[in-house]
Formats: C-alpha cells, sequence, structure tokens
C-alpha cells in the first residue's frame, strides 16, 4: 500500500520550540514554549524510563497504582501531543489523514528533531489526538534523517540474503541468541525457502564481521547484542567479542568504516540503546552513524529491551518484510505485536532510521514472461454482505442469539446482530479505557469486557449499564464465563481470580510453580495466555507462558497438563475435547484425559480458533488473515478464505451454518461452509 508522508520538524532553541509540517497538502508552522522545562524534562523522562522498566519486570503492585506506568507514559504523551499536534499543524494533520483514506493510502509520520533535548524524546509514546491510544500503533513514526535524495527501490536479484552475527562475550550476560536465530530463519524460510538465504556469522568479533561485509553480498544485516552510550567519548557502541574472548565495545564511528556494498539496504540492531545520541549531535548514535554511512534504513533500540521483546519483535518484523511490506509498516505492526503478546511498554523501544523519504527498500522481484503464476486449486467462497463495519477493534466475540460484541480502540463495546447487520448496544465505561478482550455470558443479556488499566465490566445490554466493575490486580488480557454463567475467571500476573455473580472475588488461584512464577517475573516467560472453564465448571484450563496449559481444581492444584514448547496464543475447548494454537506454528488437538490427537505443520501461529457446535470441525485463522476449517478426526482441512487483515475474531454460527470472521479493521463478515461440512 502506497502512503502520504506528513513531515514534522521540532527545532529547540533557548525559549521555545519551532515546529513545522509540510505535505502535499501545504506547509505550516508555529512557535511554542517548551511543555517542559530543563530539569522537568529530565524527571519525565526518568520517570518514563522507570515505567517502562515496570511494564516488563511485572511487579504486581497492590490497590489503584497497578496501572501507574501505562498511566504515566500516556500522560507524557498526551502532553508532547498536546505541544505539538496543536492549531495549523493538527489541521494540516487531520486533513493529510483523511486526504490518505480518501486515496486508499496509509499515512506515515516523518520525523526530524534538532536540539539537546529534543533529542532525546522518545516520541512514539505521542497519543493519537483522534483516539484514545499511542499514535505509533496505528501510524508509522519513522525518524527521518534525510542525508541524500530518496533512495529507489532496489530490484532483488534473488535470493534475499541476511547476514546475522550474535556476539556472546564471556563477561557479559548471555542473551537468548538461538531462539531469536531459529524462530528469525524460519519466519524467512516459510515465506520463501528458495528466494531467502540466511547466513549466521560462527565468529562474532570485529574482524569477522568486516571480512564477511568485505568478501560478499548481503541485503540485510541482523546484529544480536549488547549495546550502550558512551558519555566518555559521547559515541554509542556495540559490543561484540574481542580475541580473548571478553567484551569489545565497537563505537559508532568504527561502525561508520564497516566496509558494505550498495545492496545492504536494512540494518537491525537488537541491542540495547542503540539509537540513543548525545545532546549535541544525532550522529553520535549506532543506527545513524551507519545510516550516515549509506545504509537506507535502521531499526535500532532507544532503550534497554529484554530477550522476550527483543525475540518478539524481530521475529514478527521479519515475517512483514519476507511478504514485502515497506519496513515503516513492518515496524507499526511488530510493535503492534509486542503490545498485544507482551502487554509492556517495550513495543515504542524499536525505532526506525531514514536516511530518505523511501520505504519501499526492497521492490518485489519481477515473474519472467514464461513463467506463469501458479493457479491456486484452494476453494474461495464468497462471503455474504459485510455484517458490520464497528471501527478499529482489538477483539470480537460471538455470544448467544449469533450477537457480535466488539472492544473497539474509541473505547466502546459495541453489539451487532450477525443475521441483519443491526447495532443492538453501545456501551462505554466510565474510564474510558481501551478494552481488551470481550467474555459472553451465557444469556444474551450481558457479557463482560477487559480494559487495559485491568478493569473488569459485567454489563446489562438492555441498559447499556455496568452491572458489576471489578480490578484485576496484574498483567493479562484473560476472561471467560462458566457454562452457567455463575463463575467469571480472569488472568492476573501469574494469578487466577475467580468471581461469583456478585462481583466477589471467591478464589485467587496461582498457576504456575514458586519456579516458574520467578521465570516470569524476571520476564523469561510470557504472561498467562486465554483461559476458559472444563466441562462441569468445577475446574480451570490457563495457558502458561512456558507453554503449558494447566487445568487446576478450586484450591488450584494442577489435575492435567498438556505441554507445548512455546507459549500458546489461542484455545478452543467442547465436552470431548482442546484446541490449542502455539507459536511454534502448530495446531493440536487434544482430549480432556490430555491424548494428543493430531498436530499440524508448523506454519504461522494460529491467532483464533472455533470449534463447529454440533459438527466435527475446527476453524483455525492464522495472523495474516489466512481462515481454514479442519475435520477433528483426520486434522484435514480446507482453506476458506485470506481476511484483508490480522484476524481478530472467529466462530460458528449457533446453528452451524456459517462462519463469522472479524479483522483488527472491524470488519465482520459472514461465510458460507465448505460441502463436506454438510455430509
Amino acid at each position: 500500500m502506497e502512503s502520504l508522508p506528513f513531515r514534522l520538524e521540532i527545532i529547540e532553541t533557548d525559549t521555545e520550540w519551532i515546529i513545522g509540517c509540510s505535505s502535499e497538502l501545504g506547509e505550516a508552522s508555529l512557535r511554542v514554549p517548551p511543555p517542559y522545562s530543563g530539569g522537568e524534562l529530565e524527571s519525565a523522562l526518568r520517570r518514563v524510563e522507570k515505567s517502562l522498566e515496570r511494564s516488563y519486570t511485572m511487579n504486581i503492585v497492590r490497590g489503584a497504582s497497578a496501572s501507574a506506568p501505562e498511566r504515566s507514559v500516556r500522560e507524557f504523551g498526551s502532553v508532547l501531543t498536546r505541544t505539538v499536534l496543536r492549531d495549523r499543524i493538527l489541521t494540516q494533520f487531520d486533513r493529510c489523514r483523511i486526504r490518505a483514506k480518501e486515496q486508499g493510502k496509509s499515512l506515515r509520520v516523518l520525523l526530524r528533531s534538532d536540539g539537546p533535548r529534543v533529542g532525546s524524546i522518545p516520541w512514539e509514546y505521542m497519543v493519537d489526538p483522534s483516539r484514545d491510544d499511542y499514535l505509533a500503533l496505528h501510524v508509522p513514526v519513522v525518524r527521518n534523517l534525510r542525508l541524500m535524495d530518496p533512495v529507489k527501490p532496489m530490484d532483488l536479484s534473488l535470493p534475499l540474503r541476511v547476514l546475522g552475527i550474535s556476539a556472546l562475550p564471556a563477561d557479559l550476560p548471555p542473551l537468548d541468541a538461538r531462539r531469536e536465530r531459529e524462530r528469525i530463519a524460519e519466519v524467512l524460510r516459510q515465506e520463501s525457502s528458495e528466494n531467502v538465504d540466511v547466513n549466521w556469522l560462527p565468529g562474532d568479533r570485529y574482524q569477522d564481521l568486516k571480512s564477511a561485509l568485505l568478501t560478499d553480498t548481503w541485503h540485510v544485516l541482523h546484529c544480536v547484542c549488547h549495546g550502550g552510550f558512551d558519555d566518555g567519548c559521547a559515541e554509542g557502541y556495540i559490543q561484540l567479542t574481542g580475541d580473548d574472548g571478553s567484551a569489545m565495545r565497537v563505537h559508532a564511528s568504527a561502525l561508520r568504516r564497516l566496509p558494505h556494498s550498495p545492496q545492504l539496504r536494512l540494518v537491525v540492531l537488537n541491542a540495547c540503546e542503540s539509537a540513543v545520541s548525545g545532546s549535541d549531535d544525532v550522529f553520535t548514535s549506532t543506527a545513524a552513524a551507519l545510516v550516515a554511512s549509506g545504509v537506507p534504513a535502521v531499526v535500532a533500540m532507544q532503550y534497554e529491551i529484554t530477550d522476550r521483546a527483543a525475540f518478539t519483535f524481530a521475529s514478527s518484523f521479519y515475517e512483514r518484510v519476507a511478504e514485502g511490506l515497506p519496513v515503516d509498516r513492518a515496524v507499526t505492526l511488530a510493535r503492534d505485536d509486542v503490545k498485544v503478546r507482551l502487554g509492556t511498554l517495550e513495543w515504542a523501544t524499536p525505532v526506525l532510521f531514514l536516511a530518505s523519504d523511501t520505504v519501499q527498500i526492497f521492490a518485489p522481484p519481477k515473474v519472467p514472461l514464461d513463467k506463469k503464476p501458479r493457479q491456486s486449486t484452494e476453494p474461495t467462497p464468497e462471503a455474504s454482505a459485510v455484517v458490520a463495519e464497528v471501527g478499529p477493534c482489538g477483539h470480537v466475540a460471538l455470544g448467544p442469539g449469533n450477537l457480535a460484541a466488539a472492544a473497539c480502540d474509541d473505547g466502546v463495546i459495541r453489539v451487532v446482530e450477525t443475521a441483519k447487520g443491526k447495532l443492538v448496544a453501545q456501551c462505554l465505561a466510565v474510564q474510558r479505557e481501551k478494552p481488551v478482550r470481550i467474555a459472553w455470558s451465557p444469556w444474551r443479556r450481558h457479557l463482560a469486557s477487559r480494559y487495559q488499566d485491568g478493569t473488569v465490566v459485567l454489563w446489562d445490554l438492555k441498559t447499556e449499564m455496568p452491572v458489576r466493575v471489578m480490578t484485576a490486580e496484574g498483567q493479562g488480557e484473560g476472561v471467560a464465563f462458566s457454562s452457567d454463567g455463575h463463575w467469571l475467571a480472569v488472568t492476573a500476573g501469574n494469578h487466577l481470580h475467580v468471581y461469583d455473580a456478585h462481583g466477589a472475588r471467591v478464589r485467587d488461584l496461582t498457576v504456575c510453580s514458586p519456579k516458574q512464577a520467578a521465570l516470569w517475573a524476571a520476564g523469561q516467560n510470557a504472561p498467562l495466555g486465554p483461559v476458559c472453564f472444563a466441562p462441569g465448571d468445577r475446574h480451570i484450563v490457563a495457558a502458561c507462558g512456558d507453554g503449558r496449559l494447566r487445568q487446576l481444581n478450586v484450591r488450584g492444584l494442577p489435575v492435567m497438563e498438556w505441554p507445548h514448547p512455546q507459549p500458546i496464543v489461542s484455545l478452543a475447548a467442547t465436552n470431548g475435547l482442546l484446541a490449542t494454537g502455539c507459536l511454534d506454528g502448530r495446531v493440536r488437538l487434544w482430549t480432556w484425559d490430555g491424548d494428543l490427537l493430531w498436530r499440524t505443520q508448523p506454519k504461522r501461529p494460529a491467532q483464533q480458533l472455533a470449534f463447529a457446535t454440533g459438527r466435527s470441525a475446527v476453524a483455525t485463522a492464522h495472523q495474516r488473515g489466512k481462515v481454514s476449517i479442519r475435520n477433528v478426526h483426520t486434522g484435514r482441512g480446507t482453506s476458506m478464505t485470506r481476511l484483508a487483515s490480522r484476524p481478530v475474531g472467529l466462530a460458528f454460527l449457533d446453528d452451524g451454518e456459517g462462519l463469522v470472521t472479524a479483522t483488527r479493521t472491524g470488519v465482520v463478515q459472514r461465510w458460507e461452509l465448505p460441502d463436506w461440512m454438510a455430509e
């Protein structure tokens, strides 16, 4: 998709900020006082960094302060937005957004900052002026250095060649480099095993990297290492390994001198603080030095980053690059994945630097005239008319009477009839937080919604008013009703809270063992995933960050486990079967006794799963939008369609005569089922 650039520049003087913008619709400028004095800005930045650290150390805080890290950063981002996107600048921004939508393009913010203080600001935390959410999660926000004329996309001479280096000096904390290497190679090769060539250097010294760049042609360089900023010489650096096996700092000036061919178009620095520069010169950062040396695009980190966040971002980012998406769009979607999967503020740590306005750094290869495109043999049934368009949303759930409830980004819970597309209810919480998850009770009048700040609200759809308001004291998104509607389970940190019909918490169950909880608190395991009640409603099933699916009794004791090699991202259950979608890309079908009936070949993780009532079928929807239906007896599947954007909802209709899907953009559709399901 083409993009419409909105160029934004902030120049700092002793007394004011000079803000200018330009686009194809014109220019505007204004002068404003800084929102913070020098000392106040330093204090605000320290609060942001502390909030970021608290978000991934996952310290459980009792009471109303549990969401303080998010609120502190959101407040900082709102101050930036009110200062920069205002008056004529805001008018131009809104006009560009409308024009981009009319032309079927995406909006892109190309940001330049000039000054010792504005250069240290994490602009990715700016809040979208038209949404109660961060701008960089919806619109690409790019650090544009504009060093040269626009760089034209390079026609690839396949294969795409990726050079990776992972530095593991003996005197530094170890990184989970092996897992990152395996996942990146897997993602790229799944996209095109013949067209991608991933090579990891056996050595991790500066000489090894220099020799590889000098003697061969590479399109992408990926570095997994420690990094930082050296205040003594005012330069960024990465840590490679010296001849004695200990860490050796390679400063930005040395990286500038690294030899490379014009074919090197992208460098990814999975190294802490590789985007940090000195107060006087942006080009003292490791990333900017590489851009100055002629690399068109560099992804770097502006803060310290945990292994799991770096791994999640890199694998998601490369998946989009392999699909041929522009690099800025790939970064935006990868940020969203970090936000959704991990729930931390680390999604803003990766920063994209560009040497010019060009974001399509690779052009897809031309198909030779003597090679015709392969014809697909998969059925492509036509969907009925779009049921509804509810606006951008994070989750859609189908409830009794085939009602679809959407957790919309603007804070509203919208409920529509899938038969007629009629809007039957709109619920807006007082705190106006963004809802992240929906759970239906067995009755069509009630549903529960979970919010980013941990609040859980039980709604009466007839009055559109809250019936109960509860607070989950810990990170998580899982929420599920029992089949009789008497109990509500909510994930909170590494705990499960169970509430009764009156909103009282009756159980606080620890899901992980003490050893696993320690790993979880240290950031080495993902948060709890999906949750559901077992048949009979006396046990609860929860997906743990260590890859295990655990069934707990009323005392919190495990009675059954289903092991997985990686965390579980989706879960569906019937009275006889369980289906799980794992980050390893496999869908597995289990019995409640723990027997594995079948598993699929590794592809992309199934973000959504659903069983058909009264039918021997389970539906899956992958992150890229591919929807399939599989026979539960054989595991064989039929590809249904590919959705236009990421799926956020999937369910069979009550009568089993159709399938409902929902996408991140808010499009709810109804599909006919394949013929074999009618047999």
